[in-house]
Formats: C-alpha cells, sequence, structure tokens
C-alpha cells in the first residue's frame, strides 16, 4: 500500500508548485488513463532516467508517480545525469535570464507563466523562458524520440519528466498569474502575498497555502475515515462525478488554455477579496479543497491524454 503525506494545517513559504503529494497523485490519476502501449514505453524511459527515479521492483506505476517531481528534485540538487545539459536548457529560451539571480538557475523559470492581473497603466511583460513554452518544446521533443524508436530514452525521459510535472504546475492556479494589486512589479504567483495560517498567528505565503492544496484535501478525506493511499484517491476521485470535467475539458491540450483559465480561477477564488495578512475563513477551505480535487482531476486526464498522443 502506498500512501502520501498529506497536508493539514497551511503550509511554510515554499517555492514549488503543489507540494509532491500534489503532483504525485495527479501522475497517479494520470496513469488510470494510460493505454497498455504507452505504459510499456514509459517502462523503458523511466529505466534511463535519473537513477532515484527509475523502476524498482517492476512497479512502473509508482516510478512514474515520483517522477513527477523530478523537476522540483533538481532544484537542490546538482548531481544529476543530466547536468551536462541543464545550462543550455536553462537558457534555450531567454539567452540573458542569468540576470534575473537565483530564479534564472536550473530551468526554474519553466515552471510558471505569470499572467499579469490587477495592474494599472500599461501590461507588464512576461518572462520567454516560462511553463508555456517549456512544455510545448517537452512534447514536441517526446513525440520525436518516440518516432525515431526511442534510440535515446535518457532524453526522452528528461522530457516525460518535464511533461508530468508542468502539467501539474500548470493546474495549480498560482502557477499561471502574477497579481500586482499589491505589489507593483507582481506578486510573484502570491509568493509575496502574506496570509495568516488556518490554525495559527503565523504569516505564510498565498502560493503556500495552495501548494499544499491538494494534499489538504486529501487529508481531509482521511479525517472522515477514507483511504489516503495513492491509488485509492485515485480511484475515488475519477469515479466521483461532481469532480468530472466536460469531454471538451479534457481534450483541451493546449497549454495557454490552460493558463489563461488558471489565471481566471486564481483571480476569482485564490486572491478573491483576500487582503495582505488575513486569514482565510472555512468557506474559503472549503472552496480551495473542492477546486484542488477537480484541479487534479483535470490535470491527470490531460497528462494521461498528451502521453497516449505522443508515445501510443
Amino acid at each position: 500500500m502506498r500512501f502520501l503525506p498529506v497536508v493539514l494545517a497551511l503550509a511554510p513559504s515554499f517555492v514549488f508548485a503543489w507540494g509532491a503529494d500534489g503532483h504525485k497523485q495527479i501522475a497517479d490519476i494520470a496513469w488510470t488513463k494510460l493505454t497498455p502501449a504507452t505504459k510499456a514505453k514509459l517502462q523503458k524511459i523511466l529505466d534511463a532516467g535519473e537513477p532515484t527515479f527509475r523502476v524498482s521492483g517492476n512497479n512502473v506505476r509508482a516510478s512514474f508517480d515520483d517522477s513527477a517531481t523530478f523537476c522540483d528534485y533538481m532544484k537542490g540538487k546538482t548531481n544529476t545525469i543530466y547536468e551536462d545539459i541543464i545550462p543550455a536548457m536553462n537558457s534555450r529560451f531567454n539567452p540573458n535570464i542569468a540576470s534575473i539571480g537565483k530564479e534564472g538557475e536550473r530551468c526554474k523559470t519553466w515552471h510558471y507563466y505569470d499572467v499579469p492581473i490587477r495592474f494599472t497603466g500599461k501590461m507588464p511583460a512576461v518572462d520567454p523562458s516560462n511553463a508555456d513554452v517549456a512544455i510545448r518544446l517537452a512534447i514536441s521533443e517526446l513525440t520525436k524520440l518516440n518516432k525515431g524508436g526511442l534510440s535515446d530514452p535518457k532524453m526522452a525521459c528528461w522530457w516525460l519528466y518535464w511533461i508530468e510535472h508542468v502539467t501539474g504546475d500548470l493546474h495549480q492556479p498560482l502557477h499561471c498569474v502574477s497579481s500586482h494589486e499589491h505589489e507593483a512589479e507582481g506578486d510573484a504567483g502570491g509568493n509575496k502575498f502574506k496570509v495568516k495560517y488556518f490554525d495559527s498567528e503565523k504569516i505564510g505565503n498565498l502560493h503556500g497555502q495552495w501548494d499544499g492544496g491538494i494534499g489538504r484535501a486529501i487529508g481531509e478525506e482521511r479525517e472522515k475515515g477514507k483511504s489516503a493511499n495513492i491509488e485509492d484517491v485515485s480511484a475515488r476521485w475519477t469515479s466521483d462525478k461532481s469532480l468530472q470535467p466536460s469531454a471538451d475539458l479534457t481534450k483541451d491540450l493546449d497549454p495557454m488554455s490552460w493558463i489563461k483559465a488558471g489565471a481566471k480561477l486564481a483571480d476569482r477564488y485564490v486572491y478573491g477579496n483576500l487582503k495582505q495578512g488575513d486569514r482565510p475563513d472555512m468557506n474559503y477551505q472549503f472552496v480551495q479543497s473542492d477546486l484542488c480535487r477537480k484541479q487534479a482531476v483535470l490535470a491527470g486526464y490531460r497528462l494521461a491524454a498528451i502521453l497516449n498522443k505522443a508515445l501510443d
């Protein structure tokens, strides 16, 4: 039985989209929709990637789930098998990426797209190195490698990691937006927007609050006696009619469409009427958990559709 760690309290300041539990849950939901042919190819691909994430005990599903976290893992590791390509990948879309400091390292800008909202005057520019261009490139490259017979499974795995991860990222609303309401330069997806924890006077950031959203939703269900096992959660959420996206949404594989939808969700539900220093109330928590479940299912279905198309 595989269980995910669940987050019940408001998370502290994080720089990741969804916690590891959220990314793994989305991947596991996708696994339930992959074709047998796609799953067979994934084993070959995953076995050529970062050793920590390779298949163990023939459990391809667990490896696939874990691999959704590699792109966060590599932020703090400098000894991966991909070190020789990371500098070129990092500056691929913006040759001057190093000028933005720590955020311009190790492909960190590939995790989000900052649609500006609540600004006055001229619309702020979006960095050319972003999640939209990154995931489009990853899908294109994995598709080409598959058509070539997967002769380079190590690189196929690199692109698989990014497809898994960024699909998840772009269904976390704060990875699609930057509000200029309280910060002239933008709040970096809520990282600069301070709120109180649900259960104390401590202050964290809004981004971190939403990173823990999927884990918190699972934790709420566990408190009601439901299983927190990752595969049980996938089975439960994919059979819950209230969480199912429409066929049109599932078939929408355009990342920019996801980004625009995420920015609208962020404006309406994440920021809403919150002010700096507020503590989100119980209704806010309810809306958050419901939205996170729906976003996890939608992301999983879209991830499966992308991989089936690229590999099957």
